[in-house]
């Protein structure tokens, strides 16, 4: 038979931390815009025109220095948000959104016109672009 290896255990560094890295405070954060969830009915970004395209990229721009716990406290109609019930929803509410979600975000992104979504960390889901007020009752 032949002669059995052995292996040397790995030494423990006890001098080395482990350290958990704190959670963000998303509320200290910018918002980051994304159109990954948009609705892909009369209220998607295809349907706007180009001028609401551009405004769309301007809106966006403009909020791109402001923390989500300052954007609580705009204005709604201007580069602030408000809540809406997702009960108003005239549109299709599309199937990830779950039942104890009971609230959407607007913002706006063309003077009045609205754009709806949800908050996930820093990211605003942006769902429906509402270029001619039909999305809900304003």
């Amino acid at each position: 038979m032949g002669k059995r290896k052995s292996f040397k255990s790995p030494s423990v560094n006890k001098s080395s931390k482990f350290t958990v890295p704190e959670t963000p405070n998303y509320n200290n954060m910018p918002p980051i815009f994304s159109l990954e969830k948009i609705a892909g009915d009369n209220y998607c970004f295809s349907k706007l025109d180009d001028t609401d395209k551009k405004q769309f990229a301007e809106s966006i721009f403009k909020r791109k220095n402001i923390d989500w716990k300052d954007i609580y406290n705009l204005d709604r109609h201007g580069l602030g948000l408000e809540k809406i019930p997702k009960s108003e929803i005239k549109g299709t509410i599309p199937s990830f959104i779950t039942e104890d979600m009971n609230n959407f975000l607007v913002f706006r992104f063309n003077g009045m016109k609205p754009m709806v979504g949800y908050r996930e960390k820093n990211i605003f889901y942006v769902l429906w672009f509402d270029k001619d007020f039909t999305l809900y009752n304003h």
